[in-house]
């Protein structure tokens, strides 16, 4: 290097200052985002229990129970207008062969009934119900006991218990939010007693009492429809009906008491196939108090026909009975 040259390693100069440079900055760097594996190593920040700040722990709530169980209790009352079947010279032609023919009759009545009936479900599908009525039945009617007797105006009575029992199922595939249907089959068992007696001018001069026993097989069936609701108030539209079959086994015994025959009065059997029907409409209104109590009440109508095949000894053929007339029925369900 010539003489008078600075040095390679020292600064450059110009006859000014020396001038130092400085080296450029780096950038910041940026932060690292965690690893996956990391991120999920660090637990969330979670509140401390009560256990861990000195307090006791509360207890969890209390779920509703279940109410699996049903019972409701319920009366119902019937008037009935329509008519009746009454045999005449069942029991007479057996004494009086040559003056008597045996005929039924079909005089009006009026009839009222009270019943009342238990019921009992497991989860509202399945239902047992046990049901009792006792009807009371008045009205006139001729006797008439062959041609040659010209018609006794009489008056007669008429009572019978009605005892049912039947299982009813409710298929949770036809029920929905506004409609609910049901099925159900059963036995019904009824005694009726009937008295008829002539009344003035012929007073005392004839009198008949019949004992009857009727079973029957029953199957029916019966659906609701909302028509409105609120929490407290519901009311439903509904129809039943229900189609029976059964035998009835009449005793009947007439008398007359101011003729002097020499031989005993005789009871008649009379045994009989009998088949019908029942059909109901009416509004029912529920009253709901809670979830495990409400009250209900039925209004509408009902009627009931009744066709009887009277046995061949006789060759009389079939009569049948209509009664008809204003239904109503109250009551409460309770479940738990």
């Amino acid at each position: 290097m010539p003489p008078g040259y600075p040095s390679a390693d020292a600064p450059w100069q110009t006859g000014k200052k020396a001038r130092t440079v400085q080296p450029a900055k780096a950038p910041p760097a940026e932060p690292k985002a965690a690893a996956p594996a990391e991120a999920a190593a660090t637990p969330p920040a979670t509140a401390p229990s009560d256990t861990a700040l000195g307090l006791p722990e509360l207890p969890l709530p209390e779920t509703v129970p279940q109410r699996n169980h049903q019972i409701s209790v319920s009366g119902d009352y019937f008037l009935g207008e329509g008519d009746v079947t009454m045999p005449f010279g069942f029991s007479l032609v057996r004494i009086l062969p040559d003056d008597v023919e045996p005929n039924v009759a079909k005089p009006d009545r009026t009839s009222d009934y009270i019943g009342a009936t238990l019921s009992y479900s497991y989860r509202q599908i399945w239902f047992l119900d046990l049901a009792y009525a006792h009807g009371e039945s008045s009205g006139s009617a001729d006797v008439t006991l062959g041609t040659s007797v010209p018609p006794i105006p009489s008056e007669f009575q008429i009572t019978d218990d009605w005892y049912s029992a039947y299982v009813r199922f409710e298929p949770p595939g036809l029920t929905g939010k506004r409609l609910k249907a049901y099925f159900r089959a059963g036995l019904s068992y009824v005694t009726a007693e009937l008295t008829d007696e002539t009344v003035f001018p012929a007073l005392g001069l004839y009198k008949q009492t019949d004992e009857t026993e009727d079973l029957m097989g029953n199957l029916g069936f019966g659906a609701r429809y909302i028509l409105y609701s609120t929490p407290k108030v519901r009311l439903n539209l509904q129809l039943e009906g229900e189609g029976f079959y059964g035998m009835r086994s009449q005793e009947s015994l007439e008398e007359l008491p101011e003729v002097e025959l020499g031989v005993p009065f005789e009871k008649a059997k009379i045994d009989n196939d009998i088949y019908g029907g029942t059909g109901r409409f009416t509004f029912r209104l529920d009253y709901i108090f809670s979830d495990a109590l409400r009250i209900f009440t039925d209004v509408g109508f009902q009627a009931k026909f009744l066709q009887i095949d009277y046995s061949d000894d006789f060759d009389l053929g079939s009569e049948d009975e209509l009664l008809w007339g204003p239904y109503a029925k109250v009551g409460l369900i309770y479940q738990f």
